[in-house]
């Protein structure tokens, strides 16, 4: 059952991104599903998506790692970082510890990082994964939905891994595609705290006495 599940995500996914005209990554994909699931793709229509509005896509209620639903609409009034990603995926497991150090240092000041696993509905090698980790912010599951989840908030899901950062007020931020760049997400969220970018120092020039 879960295969099939995991199945119809990486069509979802791949359908979507064709439909808006961008190429997928290739490491959009696990290994074993890639060449099967490339022609299903290019067979299936791609209205075949269920759409969802911004409102119906912050509802969407997605378990944690303890059997607990949450939506994003639940952190409303605090600034979000969204992050899709999966255990086979290299960058994804890359940045993790980027996105940790950023709600360790800016929590206090109404940052929340959620991560949204899309490991083919395997909630098994997402929690062996997460036992090597240590993460200080929640981990969903994702499902079938995250690509509606996705196109609703005005993003193209066409690799992973994918951030979406929402203001206060759960209005779209910043979409971001790929790993993100240290010195920019720290910017990027300062920003949308509505906090000081620190600008760089200019160089001290010497001086000699004469």
């Amino acid at each position: 059952m879960k295969h099939t599940q995991a199945t119809g995500l990486v069509i979802a996914i791949l359908i979507a991104a064709a439909a808006a005209g961008f190429g997928v990554y290739q490491w959009l994909l696990p290994p074993h599903t890639a060449p099967a699931i490339a022609t299903a793709a290019a067979t299936s229509a791609p209205d075949t998506i269920p759409t969802l509005s911004t409102n119906q896509a912050m509802n969407v209620a997605l378990d944690d790692l303890n059997g607990n639903q949450h939506t994003l609409a639940d952190w409303h009034g605090k600034v979000l970082l969204v992050n899709f990603w999966a255990t086979w995926c290299p960058p994804c497991r890359q940045e993790i510890p980027l996105l940790v150090k950023l709600q360790a240092k800016y929590a206090a000041q109404g940052l929340q990082v959620v991560g949204i696993a899309t490991d083919e509905q395997n909630e098994k090698d997402v929690r062996t994964f997460m036992r090597q980790m240590v993460v200080n912010y929640p981990i969903l599951m994702g499902d079938s939905r995250v690509p509606q989840i996705i196109s609703a908030l005005g993003g193209n899901f066409i690799g992973l891994p994918y951030t979406v950062v929402l203001d206060r007020e759960g209005r779209v931020f910043k979409i971001h595609s790929g790993e993100l760049d240290p010195a920019e997400a720290e910017g990027l969220i300062r920003t949308a705290l509505t906090l000081t970018v620190p600008t760089p120092s200019a160089p001290v020039t010497a001086t000699h006495a004469n």
